[in-house]
């Protein structure tokens, strides 16, 4: 049996007045600009201003903030107060954002739990990304399972420029509750060199201690930088 299938309408210049909405339902969401499918979130603009123009405005004022990140892109680092502080977003739409980008993070993640991280090349494939136009260093601890797949990712630490802070009790506090296998640690260098420094040498044997005595093994500690990365297992420091 042959279902029969809708056709969307041609895109007409004429129809740009069209609410997003409106034009989603009847041309399909590819037709729809990137303001256009935030507006979709944001629901309603403010004084005067529509929806749309209140989402470019988002997407300008975080694209200016994290260089690096243009477009939707540079709402994965927008936070609660980011949102807050633009012009007509409230407490209501600023929650509804972070949510937005949190269920996001979520989606792709899950995606990737089959994926198995057995090299450094992975990893950093998998995380260069939440690092991209950072001006500030972040610590993560991605949680394996047995066979090396992802378990959960989670920021522990948001530091400076160069350097942030990190206790053993908030690294491993996620992998033993979730009971993982193993964890790798990821942090990256704004500014842009990959290569650890004496406090990332040092830190990353603390932490390895730690690891052993806790029953949870650290497999590898990746440092970020602009287009490259370091990995302590891949050079011996481990």
């Amino acid at each position: 049996m042959v279902n029969e299938q809708k056709t969307r309408k041609p895109l007409k210049a004429c129809d740009t007045s069209m609410l997003p909405e409106e034009k989603l339902m009847t041309y399909g969401p590819e037709k729809l600009s990137d303001s256009e499918l935030l507006a979709l979130f944001l629901r309603t603009g403010t004084y005067g201003v529509t929806a749309i123009e209140v989402a470019q405005n988002i997407i300008d004022t975080l694209s200016d903030q994290n260089p690096g990140r243009s477009g939707l892109s540079s709402l994965l680092s927008g936070t609660y107060e980011d949102f807050l502080s633009i012009k007509g977003i409230g407490k209501s739409k600023a929650a509804r954002l972070v949510g937005m980008v949190e269920l996001a993070r979520r989606m792709r993640l899950k995606s990737s739990e089959s994926d198995m991280f057995t090299s450094p090349r992975a990893v950093y494939d998998f995380m260069a990304p939440q690092f991209v136009g950072l001006q500030h260093e972040e610590f993560h601890v991605i949680g394996l399972n047995v066979k090396k797949q992802l378990h959960y990712v989670e920021r522990i630490s948001k530091g400076t420029l160069d350097y942030t802070v990190v206790h053993p009790r908030d690294v491993f506090q996620g992998a033993i509750a979730k009971k993982c296998h193993s964890i790798i640690l990821v942090h990256n260098h704004p500014a842009g060199n990959p290569s650890p420094s004496h406090e990332d040498i040092r830190l990353t044997k603390r932490l390895t201690q730690a690891g052993d005595i806790l029953g949870v093994k650290i497999n590898d500690h990746i440092i970020v930088g602009d287009g490259s990365f370091y990995s302590f297992l891949e050079s011996g420091a481990l």
